[in-house]
Parts: C-alpha cells; structure tokens; sequence
C-alpha cells in the first residue's frame, strides 16, 4: 500500500525521539572514519595534530567516541563502527 507514511525500525527510532542527544558533526564523521581505517586512539590524536583538527588530545577524543556510542547505543568500537556504516554515515 502506499499511504507515504515512513517506517522507522525500534533501534533506530531512539535518535529521533531524543533531541537532548548530540549531532552528527563533520569532527564526528572524521573521527568514524579514522576507526574505521583500524587507528588507535594515540594515532588518530597524532593524525588530528598534523591536520589541525581540534581537539585532537587523546582524552578528548575517546570522550567523544563514548558519547558517539551511547548516541548510536553500541556495545564498542567494532559496533558503533558497524551502526555508522549501516546508516551511511562512513
């Protein structure tokens, strides 16, 4: 049938309800990218320097991973990695 009504699947339907949660920023998407490539967080800090992509410290970078996988509710890095293809973001 064609009512032009949207379905939206359950796990993903939690980051349209909730606005109190970030948005995807390109920092974001530089930052999934780099995961994605297999870097570890010292190298994505290093790689973040070279390019004068702030901020670019070790712990400002793995605070920002954790509130990318609360956002996507990933069990870790693989996961949230594998929820950020599925959705095109990477």
């Amino acid at each position: 049938f064609n009512n032009n009504s949207k379905i939206i699947s359950p796990e993903l339907s939690h980051a349209l309800k909730d606005k109190s949660l970030i948005e995807i920023e390109s920092y974001d998407i530089l930052l999934l990218k780099s995961l994605s490539k297999g870097l570890t967080l010292d190298e994505i800090s290093l790689d973040f320097k070279k390019t004068d992509i702030v901020p670019n410290g070790s712990s400002s970078i793995e605070k920002r991973i954790n509130k990318l996988k609360i956002f996507f509710k990933a069990n870790n890095n693989v996961h949230l990695i594998a929820i950020a293809k599925d959705l095109g973001v990477v």
